[in-house]
């Protein structure tokens, strides 16, 4: 009789916790849906949402055109992401370092970062919402010998709808240069983060909330040297290391790494600095215990 009871209390234990799971996992999915349908990301005065960007836009994969500095910054960010990930053996081939690793680029533009990833050999996923953007990237892809047997899979959809979908799916989630053109940061970063596995990566790269960033970056390099499209940056749109480290860190992840780097207009060069005052990368890993459970 007492084993009887004591089975049927036991039974009763596992019940109640199989039912919190469950409550937890359609709590956080009405969460997101909720506050995705009250408040996008998108910024819909962002420079990249406007008409005006459609002008622009056909130069993306010119080399030395307006988004030169894109191009050449792929000289840093290529290989800070690959060492993050893995480490590199002597006489190891860079076009195979990546292999197997799940990558998700959120905002992949043209997709100038999204292949370079896929040079390295990771599978890469992008998603965007600028249904012409998503057409170059396709286009150029398809036309890449060196991406004949593994192009990036390019969607045209937002990360709070795929995250949703696509829950603890991905090695590395990257986001270079986008997070300052979207709203709704908090809500952008957690969506991030749920797309990530259980002690993936995720790697951020943007512009500081600085005088400094402010000065050079809008006033400098745009409005004088042409360097960048003039208002594609908006000093409001800015964050510091301190708010997007928190935001990480509120969604169960840890730091693990923040460089400054800054852009010379004259020789088209990035270089890593001590400071951040003019842009910064970060680098962390997601909870190996933060798993969202979606049965």
């Amino acid at each position: 009789m007492m084993k009887t009871t004591a089975t049927l209390i036991n039974s009763v234990k596992t019940l109640k916790i199989r039912s919190w799971c469950l409550v937890t996992s359609v709590s956080k999915n009405v969460s997101v849906l909720s506050r995705r349908d009250a408040h996008s990301t998108i910024d819909p005065k962002d420079f990249f949402q406007v008409p005006n960007y459609n002008k622009v836009m056909d130069s993306f994969w010119d080399p030395n055109g307006i988004f030169k500095a894109l191009h050449s910054l792929n000289y840093i960010r290529l290989p800070f992401v690959r060492d993050g990930l893995v480490d590199i053996a002597s006489g190891e081939k860079l076009s195979t370092c990546l292999k197997g690793k799940k990558i998700l680029e959120v905002g992949y533009g043209a997709g100038l970062f999204s292949e370079g990833l896929a040079k390295y050999g990771a599978e890469v996923t992008g998603v965007d919402t600028c249904e012409k953007m998503f057409q170059m990237a396709v286009d150029h892809s398809s036309k890449n010998k060196r991406l004949a047997n593994n192009k990036p899979t390019y969607l045209l959809t937002n990360i709070e709808d795929h995250s949703i979908s696509y829950p603890d799916t991905y090695d590395a989630v990257v986001v270079s240069e986008v997070i300052e053109h979207v709203a709704q940061k908090e809500l952008f970063v957690e969506c991030c983060v749920r797309a990530t596995k259980p002690g993936g990566k995720l790697f951020f790269t943007t512009p500081s909330r600085t005088r400094f960033a402010q000065f050079t970056l809008i006033y400098g390099f745009e409005n004088i040297l042409k360097c960048y499209p003039k208002g594609a940056h908006l000093y409001y749109s800015f964050m510091t290391p301190d708010e997007l480290k928190f935001m990480l860190e509120t969604n169960d992840c840890h730091v693990e790494d923040i460089k400054g780097y800054i852009y010379n207009p004259f020789s088209n060069h990035w270089s890593w600095i001590k400071h951040k005052q003019f842009s910064f990368v970060m680098e962390a890993v997601k909870s190996p215990n933060n798993e969202n459970n979606n049965n």
